[in-house]
């Protein structure tokens, strides 16, 4: 699809490929491009899209691929993202039950727009329950949430947890 299209084209296309399909499914829309080299780059983009999207979870129907490009940053430099997590999010294994809880409140926290009475409501728990895990995320980390600078540490740190599966898959030191 070109770019002229917008989103109503895509999502368009997504739901005539669900009605067809007749399942879960997810469209990747790639970046256009030129000429008979340039359809082949935009298949391979877009199949790596949707592997992506797969592989983090995300919800959307459409994937773009221009949505997706600071997690293929991230992911092309293993050893940085890798000692990047072990270092900003290794304290988090120090808590009680496991970094899992505190990384999923980090995450629900990042997209509630940074708002505790929202991430209470994504994860169901109380605002004094999401004030105290910051807090203890504060602690385990060295790195406030709360503070912009040390936010966007977090949250980069939080999608490169995310593209490594950590903490399910242990760290390991890339090659």
């Amino acid at each position: 699809m070109s770019s002229g299209e917008g989103p109503d084209a895509s999502e368009a296309f997504a739901a005539a490929v669900g009605k067809a399909a007749g399942e879960q499914h997810q469209v990747a829309i790639s970046r256009p491009r030129r000429g008979p080299g340039g359809i082949v780059r935009s298949h391979q983009e877009a199949r790596s899209t949707l592997d992506l999207a797969t592989q983090l979870g995300l919800p959307a129907r459409v994937v773009h691929a221009s949505d997706v490009l600071v997690f293929q940053v991230l992911g092309r430099d293993r050893a940085a993202i890798t000692d990047l997590v072990a270092t900003v999010l290794g304290g988090l294994e120090q808590a009680r039950g496991g970094p899992q809880p505190l990384l999923d409140t980090l995450t629900a926290y990042f997209a509630s727009g940074c708002l505790n009475t929202a991430t209470a409501r994504r994860l169901g728990m109380s605002v004094r329950t999401i004030a105290y895990r910051l807090g203890r995320i504060r602690q385990l980390t060295g790195h406030d949430p709360i503070d912009p600078d040390q936010r966007y540490i977090l949250q980069t740190a939080a999608l490169g947890a995310r593209l490594l599966d950590w903490p399910s898959q242990p760290l390991q030191p890339a090659d």
